[in-house]
């Protein structure tokens, strides 16, 4: 299955950050001091990939409702880091670290359900820890709470909320949200069509290193009208979801297997794919 880059950030990387998440109201008995010495001893390790001793000092503090621990955790069984991949403990985990307030767990487990890599898509299970992560300010969740609203994945649709998300998530230095916001206004999506805001968005998201945005403002001034992926994304994420509830249903003949469409996002990938 294919991830989101953040969700395949190096631990090393996150296990570096001093700033603890938010935490539940039964916070972990570890205190912080504690919590960050040990995770900097783990960060080490990880970078000598050393992953049977992370996860050993990781584990006592995963058992004590520590977010970080856990996420990492999950990120390594997701990931196959120590062992063989398995998505069911990455999700036992991520769960543990959302149920903790930790918006990348909340976002790394809302893609799992999102993708439908535990057997079967759940874009309302998606559109509801998604929504926690962007209520934290998570760029990714923002992103795709956007993709979601765009196109009524998971639950109602609503434009208007659709181009909140991207906005944030563009002020927030998303480059896919700054391209499809473009593509929004180039083609009149739910929107008054707006050639000049078009434009500067794609202008933003090719400042950012996106290639399809330079791409779509050759195609732009050359006359050619670009396509508006991200939103014909949005359309197949509804499209798979009534699909997968028409499965449900008894029929004479087998309905056609669904497969869900990701949102537009810069996604890495994991191994034993």
């Amino acid at each position: 299955m294919s991830l989101p880059s953040r969700f395949s950030l190096s631990i090393f990387w996150l296990l570096l950050c001093l700033v603890l998440p938010v935490r539940a109201a039964d916070a972990p008995t570890v205190s912080e001091a504690e919590a960050q010495s040990i995770l900097r001893q783990v960060a080490d390790l990880y970078g000598a990939k050393d992953f049977a001793k992370a996860k050993e000092l990781l584990q006592p503090l995963a058992d004590k409702n520590e977010p970080y621990a856990a996420l990492a955790l999950g990120l390594m069984a997701a990931r196959g880091e120590g062992g063989p991949q398995d998505l069911k403990a990455a999700e036992s985990w991520w769960k543990k670290a959302s149920e903790a307030g930790n918006p990348q767990a909340q976002f790394n487990l809302g893609y799992l359900y999102f993708k439908g890599a535990l057997g079967t898509q759940d874009l309302k299970k998606t559109r509801e820890l998604w929504s926690k992560a962007a209520g934290i300010g998570h760029v990714d969740a923002l992103y795709g709470m956007g993709v979601l609203y765009m196109g009524g994945g998971g639950g109602e649709k609503n434009i208007a909320a659709g181009l909140k998300s991207f906005e944030a998530a563009a002020a927030k230095g998303h480059p896919l949200a700054d391209y499809d916001l473009g593509q929004i206004y180039l083609n009149g999506h739910g929107v008054k069509k707006d050639v000049k805001k078009g434009r500067e968005h794609l202008k933003k998201a090719a400042a950012k290193g996106m290639p399809e945005a330079k791409k779509a403002l050759a195609a732009l001034d050359s006359g050619k009208k670009p396509a508006a992926s991200g939103q014909k994304k949005a359309a197949q994420q509804k499209k798979a979801e009534q699909k997968k509830t028409a499965k449900e249903k008894p029929a004479a003949s087998a309905p056609e297997k669904t497969t869900g469409q990701k949102p537009a996002m810069n996604w890495g990938t994991l191994p034993n794919e």
